[in-house]
């Protein structure tokens, strides 16, 4: 955790997901849900990373034609997973590393506040589901 601390403010090129057989796969993963406004998709990587997480964002371009509006949808959930993922982190210790994908599936703009308390939701669904062991 140590070698993490000084990243968790930021959002660097290693934790996003950028490799398209990846993205590929977790298109196809098993493990999805949805938490207004996101579909969230999550997979346990076949290619181990540097960071115990690596995500990504999908904002339609037939719902919204404006680059604008897509950029922005993107960038507030980027800002709230970026103040969240260290919850992620945390409780992750040496596990594999996940996949994660937002699609964004509203119609409209939302409030940053909304996004950001989706995207905690998210993190902590994703936590319960691979981290946490059953008793």
């Amino acid at each position: 955790m140590d070698l993490l601390s000084p990243i968790m403010n930021t959002f660097c090129k290693s934790e996003r997901l950028c490799n398209k057989n990846l993205f590929e796969e977790l298109v196809h993963s098993d493990f999805s849900f949805v938490k207004f406004p996101f579909r969230v998709l999550v997979k346990k990587s076949s290619l181990q990373g540097e960071y115990p997480a690596r995500m990504g964002i999908s904002v339609s371009k037939k719902k919204f034609k404006r680059a604008v509006k897509r950029n922005r949808l993107k960038r507030l959930t980027r800002e709230a997973y970026r103040m969240h993922k260290s919850e992620l982190y945390k409780d992750s210790q040496g596990y594999e590393t996940l996949d994660i994908l937002f699609i964004y599936i509203d119609n409209t703009v939302l409030e940053y506040s909304k996004i950001e308390k989706a995207i905690q939701s998210a993190i902590q669904k994703i936590i319960i589901h691979f981290y946490r062991v059953p008793e």
